[in-house]
């Protein structure tokens, strides 16, 4: 390791807090009006990454005036603190969140936020959350009953590897467009997955009718188009 560089703990380059305690009665199972999505554990991907179909629940934006620290903001990065002791699979495990003032984070999720003090942004924290060496050191710290958990404390105590500010920011220079990117396309594909849950029952009822569409090109004929526009 490079003499300027040094060991450190995690909670020397993020801030770490733990989601909000939602009463299970406080929960929507539809959205009825303006709500929040509620970014639950069921939201992260074994190996990390975000699932935008998992744990479905809602919140109305009314009843959450005083939790604006819980609402997600592009860059955060969310953690798993709670998995099943026969099946560990997702504990400690990391997604990042793409999108402003969609998602409300729920308990037993961990929020990081990377701080400003090394230059380092959030794809440097992703990475390294959901690298092998470091859950495999964090989940031997877990707490195992019919659960295994993970406690806020043994999670900030992690022992990091921080560079200097600036290979820092050259790190994120380079990785960072690759994430910006990708929360691009994640964004499309959430619009076309929506498209296709609209489009797809109106077509199987016959309520839009194709027939005349010319598919001898490769563009959609004007009566498509039409028909999309109506739409």
């Amino acid at each position: 390791m490079p003499i300027d560089w040094n060991i450190g703990k995690l909670e020397d380059i993020v801030e770490f807090s733990n989601g909000y305690a939602f009463k299970s009665s406080e929960l929507l199972s539809s959205p009825n009006g303006d709500c929040y999505d509620v970014f639950k554990q069921g939201h992260i991907n074994r190996g990390g990454g975000f699932n935008p179909s998992g744990t479905k629940s809602w919140y109305p934006k009314a009843k959450a005036k005083n939790l604006e620290k819980f609402i997600l903001k592009k860059g955060d990065v969310l953690m798993a603190m709670t998995d099943m002791k026969d099946n560990v699979a997702i504990l400690g495990n990391t997604a990042l969140m793409g999108i402003n003032d969609q998602y409300i984070v729920n308990q037993r999720v961990g929020l990081l936020r990377p701080k400003n003090d090394y230059n380092i942004s959030y794809p440097f924290i992703y990475i390294l959350t959901n690298s092998t060496d470091f859950l495999t050191d964090l989940r031997k710290r877990a707490n195992s009953g019919v659960q295994v958990n993970l406690s806020s404390t043994e999670i900030k105590n992690s022992e990091v590897v921080i560079a200097t500010k600036d290979i820092n920011s050259k790190f994120d220079n380079i990785v960072k467009p690759f994430f910006e990117q990708i929360f691009i396309n994640n964004m499309e594909n959430t619009r076309l997955i929506q498209l296709r849950d609209t489009l797809l029952p109106k077509l199987m009822s016959g309520e839009i009718d194709v027939s005349n569409v010319d598919i001898s090109t490769d563009k959609l004929s004007f009566s498509c188009l039409n028909v999309l526009i109506e739409f």
